[in-house]
């Protein structure tokens, strides 16, 4: 027995589009008491629209062109349903709705719009952004095919298809098969919801799939390390000469807050001699290209003199980064630091100790090299030590308030 069909045009009454003041015309699509609902990608006045015979009134031009539109969409729909009908006999919302939307939005797939996406984040690399970044799209392009060939068992999906339960199920699978932790898994949601967005911004998709789906990272508290334990890594004695390089490197970047990745590609330019004579580490990061300008002190300037011509056209010998993580675990273990030590807890370390002891927000930003004053804020831990000495130097003006207080 065949199939019960059925086409309806109405108003999506609760959202207006913001710039234009328009409602959109939804399509709702019945097939057997089973339904599916997608944007036309049409607008209208809502006082301009028929609820009865679902079109727009009067004979005005626009009235005309969007009836017209409508007309094209009913008989589009009408064809994708027979076809299917012909070829297996039996038809279901979802086989329609895809059909025909593979005809509206041809090439609209998810992993196509990420390529675009892609591409222009490869225009920036270089002026705004750095290749790790293009390299992070990159990836989560990779990880988003993955999950809809797990899931979907298919190459590709419409971007039309991309609903909440797409993005709850992504996440599940980025916790569960990937085994992300809950901040990586915000981040690489937040890499699909940029696509998304564009798609929803260009009229590709009437409903943003994001908009009832909340991004929310977890507060980590980062390692970093404390004075006297920086004390204790300056004063060790290693026995083995790669240990003491890594702890060499290590203490340059607590330092000078230089990312690991920079910290590898310093070279002799990147030392700066101002008129006053004072030498300066410049450098724009290779993680977002910014220019960061650090005052080079003492302690990373005789790290570089002892090094100096160790590795032909580097400033230091540092080693990956696998290896560099690895042995300061080791180095936390010999010098009883129970912290996890890693190359960024080196930088952690420079942003906390600056602020600490009363370099200003601003100017550890620029060190750092943010894009922003917000980035810089995770950094800073107001220390026990801190809290500490600013209440100590006012502790005996607030004891002496004690010969003002009576008790009963």
């Amino acid at each position: 027995m065949k199939s019960t069909f059925r086409i309806l045009f109405y108003l999506r009454g609760n959202h207006l589009n913001k710039k234009t003041g328009l409602s959109s015309i939804m399509i709702r699509i019945t097939l057997d008491g089973s339904l599916k609902q997608f944007c036309s990608k049409l607008e209208i006045d809502s006082r301009l629209w028929d609820a009865v015979n679902n079109k727009a009134k009067g004979r005005s031009l626009k009235a005309l062109e969007i009836n017209s539109h409508l007309d094209d969409i009913r008989s589009a729909l009408q064809r994708c349903y027979r076809d299917l009908y012909k070829e297996s006999g039996k038809v279901t919302v979802e086989q329609l709705k895809s059909a025909f939307l593979g005809v509206e939005n041809e090439g609209c797939t998810l992993l196509k719009l990420y390529d675009k996406k892609i591409e222009q984040k490869r225009m920036l690399v270089g002026h705004t952004i750095g290749k790790k970044t293009l390299y992070k799209y990159e990836l989560s392009k990779k990880v988003v095919g993955a999950y809809i060939k797990n899931k979907y068992k298919s190459a590709d999906l419409l971007v039309c298809e991309v609903n909440y339960e797409f993005i709850s199920s992504y996440e599940l699978y980025l916790k569960s098969v990937c085994k992300c932790n809950h901040n990586y898994s915000v981040k690489q949601l937040r890499y699909l919801k940029q696509v998304t967005d564009d798609a929803f911004r260009n009229r590709l998709i009437g409903i943003n799939p994001f908009s009832d789906f909340r991004l929310r990272s977890e507060t980590v508290d980062k390692d970093y390390l404390i004075e006297p334990e920086l004390i204790k890594m300056l004063k060790w004695h290693f026995e083995s000469a790669h240990l003491e390089r890594v702890r060499d490197i290590f203490l340059f970047c607590c330092f000078t807050g230089v990312a690991y990745i920079d910290a590898y590609n310093l070279s002799e330019r990147n030392i700066v001699t101002d008129s006053d004579g004072s030498k300066w580490i410049v450098l724009n990061r290779i993680k977002s290209t910014i220019q960061a300008n650090i005052p080079l002190l003492d302690v990373p300037a005789a790290i570089i003199e002892k090094y100096r011509g160790a590795t032909s056209g580097k400033l230091l010998p540092v080693d990956t980064n696998q290896k560099m993580n690895a042995y300061l675990k080791e180095i936390a273990k010999i010098c009883n630091i129970n912290k996890k030590l890693s190359t960024h807890v080196a930088r952690h370390t420079f942003g906390t100790i600056m602020l600490t002891k009363g370099v200003t927000l601003e100017s550890v930003s620029k060190m750092l090299g943010h894009t922003n004053v917000t980035t810089t804020q995770i950094y800073a831990k107001i220390l026990n030590e801190k809290i500490a000495g600013e209440v100590n130097a006012v502790k005996d003006s607030l004891n002496n308030l004690n010969t003002f207080y009576t008790q009963n």
